[in-house]
């Protein structure tokens, strides 16, 4: 049987879907694949990984761990991954093995911020004046181009606020450039925002496509705090980013589940912030705020199976517990929060435990 142009996949003893990483998102995928009648195999390094609780096998094994990966896709019918950070040449090892959804292409792409924006700006998406710095020089003659406050960004390895740094044409330039490691980064200007939305598409291995509604996210502390879902857009505004999100798609011949960031200025303007090619937690809503949530859909796209948008039923807010929130006793006392425990063992600051969704329509 060639694994690499198999599909559609149907759930049976031998149809066994990989997944690569084994935190939350790791975990609500294996459960989605789950109750869809699919056997899961999880690789991940050892650690405190959620995931592991809930999938059929575990392997064990560090990004770099090549023989423990290739045996791994010798046992998975196809894989997908629950963050972008994985080398992008360990996932060109597996794809020689299963397929892999989206492939390690789309993470090289989401892997380096120099790389997405200009390939968001290839796809006709307006981005921040941004600029590729390689050492001090650099910064220091492109922060007087920016007239605002700018935000240095490694332009790599970057989430949930790490690896960046609020800087003006005050800030030490050489002591910010040691505390984000002296790596390649992009500056760009900070905008001032009306909101940040969140878009997410899809497309299966046969073809089928489709959006879910669009989200508007809040955060605290660089870290995602809360979500609301649907959000109201000017019609021709969604027209028009959709079909931007469909060629940039088309441009590195995605197929999977593909979160961007948006900033909505004040005059109504849409400004491209990143993307995610997993599940993302401005999604988590969808587990209760839809009949079809972003983890069934991703299992339905790598497995070739029709998709095709996805509706709300009502509107809904996601709030993200971090840290000794997910303590809160009263949280457990209202039955209308629907709560998601993580069951991560070790409580830190910054560090997201769980979620709870909740319908306000």
């Amino acid at each position: 049987m060639n694994k690499l142009n198999n599909f559609p996949i149907l759930p049976n003893d031998e149809n066994t879907i990989g997944i690569i990483g084994g935190g939350q998102l790791g975990k609500m995928i294996a459960l989605s694949a789950s109750r869809a009648g699919y056997k899961t195999h999880l690789y991940c390094p050892k650690g405190d990984n959620p995931a592991e609780t809930v999938v059929d096998e575990v392997t064990n094994g560090e990004w770099d761990d090549y023989d423990n990966l290739v045996e791994f896709s010798n046992k998975v019918i196809c894989a997908t991954s629950e963050f972008e950070n994985i080398p992008s040449k360990s996932l060109e090892l597996l794809s020689n093995k299963t397929n892999v959804v989206p492939s390690s292409l789309v993470f090289r792409c989401a892997q380096i911020r120099s790389k997405e924006k200009e390939i968001a700006s290839k796809s006709g998406f307006k981005t921040p004046l941004w600029f590729l710095i390689k050492n001090t020089d650099d910064l220091i003659s492109s922060i007087n181009k920016i007239s605002n406050e700018a935000i240095l960004k490694t332009n790599s390895l970057g989430y949930d606020g790490k690896g960046q740094l609020k800087i003006d044409a005050t800030s030490n330039f050489f002591e910010v450039w040691e505390n984000l490691g002296s790596v390649e980064c992009v500056l760009e200007e900070k905008l001032q925002f009306k909101k940040e939305i969140s878009l997410m598409y899809f497309k299966s291995l046969d073809g089928s496509e489709g959006f879910f509604p669009i989200s508007e996210n809040y955060h605290e502390n660089g870290i995602l705090k809360k979500t609301t879902a649907p959000v109201n857009l000017n019609t021709n505004v969604e027209i028009d980013i959709k079909t931007k999100t469909k060629k940039l798609a088309q441009s590195l011949d995605f197929y999977g589940v593909l979160a961007i960031e948006f900033f909505e200025l004040f005059d109504g303007s849409i400004v491209f912030n990143e993307i995610a090619p997993r599940p993302h937690n401005s999604f988590h809503w969808t587990l209760d705020g839809c009949n079809t949530s972003q983890f069934d859909i991703l299992v339905r796209t790598i497995c070739g199976l029709p998709v095709k948008d996805v509706k709300s039923n009502g509107k809904w807010e996601m709030t993200n517990l971090i840290g000794n929130e997910v303590k809160n006793y009263n949280l457990y006392k209202d039955q209308n929060y629907i709560l998601n425990i993580y069951g991560k063992k070790n409580v830190k600051t910054g560090r997201k435990m769980g979620h709870y969704n909740k319908n306000i329509s």
